[in-house]
């Protein structure tokens, strides 16, 4: 008897002591992502973009809210060059949703309601010259969605968050350099 509980006393420290798997947390590097050089004096970013709280909205339930991820990209990634010209920035939206959805794809034993996550970008650029005369605008909009069970740990859950805010942001500066090379490109470097 006393064999058999030392026995599963070993089993079970055992079994503890495997290894948990981490999942390695997203970071953002905005020194991978591309740069935009603009034939600027100077550079102005005006935030328009006032969030509205609702349930659905969880801006103020993240770590780093998808207004702070643009923003520091732009910040870093948008160089002036040149002696003349005004470029303004104007953020119109930056929202990220969660809200629970039917799982019409599931599966017997699937769970039935699951989180659907949106992050949603929107910003104007326009290059003015010295006498406030409109040269080159355009407007970028991105927005891209995910799914996850709906019972997760926090950590699956920032991990989710933090992966949606990245891809949404490599969206956003693929659209926005794009947008800029097309309507701005004689003020592009």
């Amino acid at each position: 008897m006393y064999l058999k509980y030392n026995f599963l006393i070993t089993f079970f420290f055992i079994i503890s002591c495997q290894p948990i798997e981490l999942i390695a947390p997203v970071e953002f590097d905005n020194s991978i992502l591309d740069k935009i050089s603009i034939n600027a004096e100077e550079i102005s970013i005006d935030i328009k973009y006032n969030p509205i709280f609702s349930e659905e909205n969880i801006e103020d339930q993240i770590s780093i809210p998808p207004i702070k991820v643009i923003q520091s990209w732009l910040d870093e990634n948008i160089d002036a060059f040149g002696s003349q010209n005004k470029f303004n920035i104007t953020i119109l939206d930056a929202t990220i949703i969660k809200k629970e959805i039917e799982n019409v794809d599931a599966k017997k034993y699937e769970e039935k309601i699951i989180f659907y996550y949106e992050v949603f970008f929107l910003v104007q650029y326009e290059l003015y010259d010295d006498s406030n005369y409109l040269l080159a605008n355009t407007t970028v909009e991105t927005s891209r969605s995910t799914t996850s069970q709906k019972y997760i740990s926090l950590n699956e859950t920032d991990i989710i968050i933090n992966d949606l805010l990245n891809k949404a942001l490599k969206d956003f500066v693929k659209e926005s350099k794009s947008m800029i090379t097309l309507y701005m490109s004689e003020y592009v470097k």
